[in-house]
């Protein structure tokens, strides 16, 4: 269905959380500038829908929106929309959105797509029956650092890659305060860290190194819980029943390895997450708003000395500048153009379903305590 440019394009997101305020910041930004395509303005309206009247309210004031509802399946079946924006917990990925495919909305998502792997793949199958567009914030993905390192793998300055490491996680205390505390009930949120962070990861490192590796082949997961009950911020208690750290081990066709620690119950001491990715040629490491790079050529001999005190971290490597942007308002624009436009944006629900299957296949490790072949 052609978009008519007098018209432009009404984006519904739905909820008004932290990850909702993110996207309404993009789309705010896209709003004031315009879609651009072709030398032709599109405008972009944003609506909003949310179960708290206060919340919907006060973001609304914020950012100008008229359009607002509390009525979750009467705002994503409203004729006024074009796109369906979902940004609620992950147990109320799959109903909402398929009533917006079967509103025929066009349909954007926070990931995980859903908390479990039938779902996603009907909802897959349910978009590409109905002819919408369908996409999944996979942030990560442009970020700085990360849209370098894609670079300098496309150019194979890093040559056949050995293995890749990724480095991730805070501290979480017993009460939480830094994190919604839906995150740590199986309910609401269908898993632990394993769920939520590997839906990133196992996303980034298939994104950096599929064209180069192949697939992801197998997966090894290991997990653990540090509190079994934790507490609202008012200190009310709750039981915990989701792991809150893991180590995941992939393996990739060509043989790469790659591994993965991610946790709330460390103490952060670098930027996160941390990306190591080391081939024949050369290597990178980098966080999103810093990259380093060193050739084999420029790589010096090391031997270990256990007497001797040893050169400080980025010695020997070289910085490349990398550009920092709003990835959710990058991803946003991209999925807009792309329904103007009739291209098939990346990443998509194909993806979202890779992804997911990923994560059942590290949850069955868990569980089996062996490693999984995908």
């Amino acid at each position: 269905m052609a978009i008519d440019p007098s018209r432009g394009l009404t984006v519904g997101v739905l909820g008004t959380g932290r990850m909702a305020r993110l996207h309404i910041i993009g789309l705010h930004d896209l709003r004031q500038a315009g879609l651009e395509i072709g030398g032709t303005r599109y405008p972009v309206t944003i609506a909003l829908y949310g179960r708290d009247p206060a919340k919907v309210a006060a973001l609304a004031t914020e950012f100008g929106i008229e359009h607002t509802s509390t009525d979750l399946y009467s705002f994503v079946r409203d004729p006024a929309l074009d796109v369906v924006d979902n940004c609620l917990v992950n147990s109320l990925h799959y109903k909402p959105l398929l009533a917006a495919i079967h509103a025929d909305k066009h349909v954007f998502s926070d990931k995980p797509l859903t908390i479990a792997v039938a779902e996603a793949e009907h909802l897959l199958a349910e978009a590409e029956r109905a002819g919408v567009a369908h996409g999944i914030v996979q942030n990560m993905r442009f970020q700085g650092g990360p849209t370098v390192a894609r670079e300098l793998l496309a150019t194979r300055e890093l040559g056949r890659i050995f293995h890749a490491r990724v480095t991730w996680g805070y501290m979480v205390p017993k009460r939480v305060t830094n994190r919604p505390t839906w995150f740590f009930k199986q309910e609401l949120a269908g898993g632990g860290i394993v769920h939520d962070m590997m839906g990133h990861f196992f996303d980034l490192l298939r994104h950096l190194l599929e064209p180069s590796c192949g697939p992801i082949a197998s997966v090894y997961c290991a997990t653990g819980r540090g509190f079994d009950e934790r507490e609202e911020p008012d200190g009310t208690p709750f039981p915990v029943a989701v792991e809150d750290t893991c180590s995941v081990v992939l393996r990739f066709r060509s043989g790469a390895i790659g591994d993965v620690f991610a946790s709330w119950i460390r103490r952060k001491h670098e930027e996160v997450p941390f990306v190591e990715i080391d081939g024949e040629a050369g290597s990178v490491a980098f966080s999103f708003n810093d990259l380093r790079f060193q050739s084999q050529a420029r790589t010096p001999s090391f031997t270990y000395d256990p007497t001797r005190v040893q050169a400080a971290f980025g010695e020997g490597w070289e910085q490349i500048q990398v550009h920092r942007q709003d990835p959710f308002a990058l991803q946003l624009r991209r999925f807009l153009r792309g329904i103007v436009t009739g291209e098939t944006v990346k990443p998509d629900w194909h993806d979202a379903v890779r992804n997911q299957r990923l994560i059942e296949a590290a949850y069955r490790s868990a569980a089996e305590r062996r490693e999984i072949a995908v």
